[in-house]
């Protein structure tokens, strides 16, 4: 008795089932975006751009976006990501002209612009923090930017780490 069956409404409902659920997969957001990785090995100081490196799909919020050219601020190997923790922008744009930056650890508060002293066992130094940067282990460090005669005398202390800076008012 064909006509006394019961209609295929499970079935259908399965089908539009599988069929919306195709699409929302085809049309909801890819999980991962593009980040760049060197291709050869960079030393510090060098700029890297488009030619130095290959864009690599990583899950999205992985890595924190980074924006060629940049300046590396320690060596890398082929094959590593660009962080934004290993780079200063190319331009120079928060540094005077005749002034020179130094990479050296920064206090909590220090932000871009602010103020800072520098003292050294050579004296002090006056200067203007150019850049901040969080590390991958929550260390801070930044660009201070200083005229050229005090960044000379302020350059070996930073090397040898024997420098303390005092944020200004």
């Amino acid at each position: 008795m064909f006509w006394l069956s019961r209609p295929p409404y499970l079935r259908w409902l399965l089908a539009a089932t599988v069929v919306v659920g195709g699409i929302a997969v085809e049309l909801l957001p890819s999980g991962t975006v593009r980040h760049p990785f060197t291709l050869e090995y960079v030393a510090i100081g060098q700029t890297v751009d488009e030619p130095d490196v290959v864009w690599r799909e990583v899950p999205r919020g992985l890595l924190a976006p980074v924006a060629l050219p940049h300046v590396v601020t320690r060596a890398l190997h082929p094959g590593e990501p660009l962080l934004a923790s290993v780079t200063t922008g190319a331009g120079g744009e928060d540094i005077p002209a005749g002034w020179w930056a130094l990479e050296m650890d920064v206090p909590l508060g220090a932000r871009p612009g602010m103020a800072v002293r520098l003292v050294t066992g050579a004296g002090t130094a006056d200067g203007i923090v150019a850049e901040v940067r969080a590390g991958d282990f929550g260390e801070r460090s930044g660009l201070v930017a200083l005229p050229g005669d005090q960044a000379d005398r302020v350059a070996p202390s930073v090397l040898d780490r024997n420098v303390v800076v005092l944020l200004g008012g």
